[in-house]
């Protein structure tokens, strides 16, 4: 594979085109959850099912797009994968589904840039048990759920997650 030198820093081409694509993905996402009418629908319909429903929203609808655009994200994941690792097979998705919650459990549930910074600190927190911890190899996927326990004690609502304000 190609490799792009940049001073002391080497990357091969695909994880330079994983990174980008990865990026550019995410910021259509959030521009299209943001500034669209569907992503409003969304976005109400996650807040009160019944409340968007009585403004007109047709939830089934909003419901099935999301799980479109969801599996469509997943197809994209899954190919990036392929590309970087050179192998697919029928359990791929479960670990890092798996740390895929976890990262926007840490970052903070319904937060995009928070789930990019969670995914981010998950990855460096693998990265730094299995190169600098003891056993860090054998134990990487124990750091990075300690690290979502210690998350989930001192901030709940996760890094970048609104604290759920309830009124009586």
């Amino acid at each position: 594979n190609p490799v792009i030198t940049i001073g002391p820093i080497s990357i091969r081409q695909i994880n330079l085109f994983v990174i980008v694509l990865s990026l550019v993905l995410m910021g259509l996402l959030q521009t299209f959850i943001s500034r669209t009418r569907l992503g409003r629908a969304m976005r109400s319909t996650a807040a009160d099912r019944e409340a968007a429903q009585l403004m007109g929203v047709d939830i089934n609808t909003t419901i099935a797009l999301t799980f479109f655009i969801g599996s469509a994200l997943a197809g994209a994941a899954g190919v990036m994968f392929a590309l970087v690792f050179g192998q697919i097979y029928h359990f791929m998705g479960f670990l890092a589904g798996l740390k895929g919650f976890t990262a926007a459990v840490i970052g903070g549930i319904g937060s995009i840039p928070g789930a990019m910074l969670g995914g981010l600190l998950v990855g460096l927190a693998e990265s730094y048990a299995t190169g600098y911890l003891p056993q860090g190899s054998t134990f990487q996927n124990l750091y990075v759920f300690a690290l979502l326990i210690v998350i989930i004690i001192i901030r709940p609502q996760g890094l970048l997650g609104k604290a759920d304000v309830s009124k009586v």
